[in-house]
């Protein structure tokens, strides 16, 4: 079965998701997160101009530190029917790799991308 993706130009009313969609495209089965796939995509860019604008690396370590952990704690077992941590949308978006297939958008509960950016927006703001 061959995976369908959302269409970059559908998308032509607002031009910087068609500009991500492009770059990392969304499967159709989760074309409801797209506006999110955007929002979370600023906030990963807005944290890493942070970091260079202070010449730091907090943001970047950070993150690096979770996905480190994601990778380590879902590794993929066919086997069992376990998802390993490629198959997760979000987690290609923040670390930069296309021509991904993904099954899922986020990991669940704390194990969340999505909730790991807000977290981290918030700390900058405060920090600010």
């Amino acid at each position: 079965m061959t995976e369908k993706f959302l269409p970059p130009e559908n998308n032509n009313k607002n031009p910087e998701l068609e500009a991500l969609l492009k770059i990392y495209p969304l499967p159709e089965k989760f074309k409801d997160k797209a506006e999110l796939t955007l929002e979370l995509k600023k906030i990963s860019d807005s944290l890493s101009e942070k970091d260079a604008n202070k010449k730091s690396w907090d943001n970047y370590e950070a993150l690096r530190l979770f996905i480190e952990n994601l990778r380590n704690k879902y590794v993929k077992d066919e086997s069992k029917n376990k998802k390993g941590a490629g198959d997760y949308y979000l987690l290609h978006m923040v670390i930069g790799s296309t021509g991904m297939k993904t099954t899922e958008f986020d990991f669940p509960g704390e194990d969340s991308i999505e909730k790991f950016l807000r977290l981290r927006e918030l700390m900058s703001k405060l920090n600010d």
